[in-house]
C-alpha cells in the first residue's frame, strides 16, 4: 500500500466519522445554562447570608443564647447550601463535552445522580434545620416585636417557604427527567 492509498483511507475515515459525530453545541449550551443558573443561585444565597448576618448583628444575637442558636442555624444552613452549590458548579465545570458521546453521557449521569442524592437526602435535612432555626427566632420575634410586624414576618416566611418549596420541587423534577432521559437513551 502506497502513501496515497493510506492518505485516501484516512481521509475517507475522517469524513465518515465527521458525519456520524454528535453535535456537541446543544450540550455546551445546556452546560452553560446550568452554570449560569448555579451562579444565580449562589448570588441569591450569598445575598441571603449577608441579610442574615446583618440581622444577626442588628438584633445583637451574639449576646443571648436563644437568638444566637436560632440565627446560627439559619446562617449555617445557608452557608452549607452555598458550599453545596459551589461544589456542584465545580463538578459541572469538570464535565468535558469534547469526550466521546458515551463518556460525556456517563459524566452527565453521574452528575445528576449526585444532584438526586442532594435533592432527596441533604436538602430536606437542611430545610428542617432551617425551620427549626426560624421557630427558635419566632419565639423572640413574638416577645420583642409589635404584633403586626410579627405576623408580617411569619406570613412572609410561610409564603416564601411555599414559593421556595415549589421552586425546588420544580427543579428536582426537571433534573430527574433529565437523568431519566439520559439513562434511557
Amino acid at each position: 500500500m502506497e502513501f496515497k492509498d493510506i492518505e485516501n483511507t484516512w481521509q475517507q475515515h475522517t469524513t465518515s466519522e465527521a458525519t456520524t459525530l454528535p453535535d456537541f453545541e446543544p450540550a455546551k449550551q445546556q452546560l452553560n445554562y446550568l452554570r449560569k443558573k448555579q451562579q444565580l443561585t449562589q448570588l441569591i444565597l450569598g445575598s441571603t447570608i449577608a441579610i442574615l448576618i446583618a440581622f444577626f448583628f442588628y438584633i445583637a444575637a451574639y449576646k443571648y443564647s436563644g437568638p444566637l442558636i436560632g440565627m446560627s442555624l439559619l446562617i449555617g444552613v445557608v452557608l452549607v447550601r452555598v458550599f453545596i452549590e459551589i461544589r456542584s458548579q465545580q463538578k459541572l465545570k469538570k464535565i468535558n463535552v469534547l469526550l466521546s458521546f458515551v463518556a460525556f453521557k456517563a459524566q452527565l449521569i453521574a452528575y445528576y445522580k449526585k444532584r438526586k442524592t442532594l435533592a432527596f437526602r441533604i436538602i430536606p435535612a437542611l430545610l428542617i434545620i432551617y425551620n427549626i432555626g426560624f421557630a427558635i427566632m419566632t419565639y423572640y420575634f413574638y416577645q420583642y416585636l409589635s404584633r403586626g410586624f410579627f405576623y408580617y414576618i411569619v406570613i412572609s416566611y410561610i409564603v416564601s417557604f411555599i414559593i421556595l418549596f415549589i421552586f425546588i420541587r420544580k427543579q428536582v423534577l426537571k433534573e430527574l427527567q433529565i437523568l431519566k432521559t439520559l439513562q434511557e437513551s
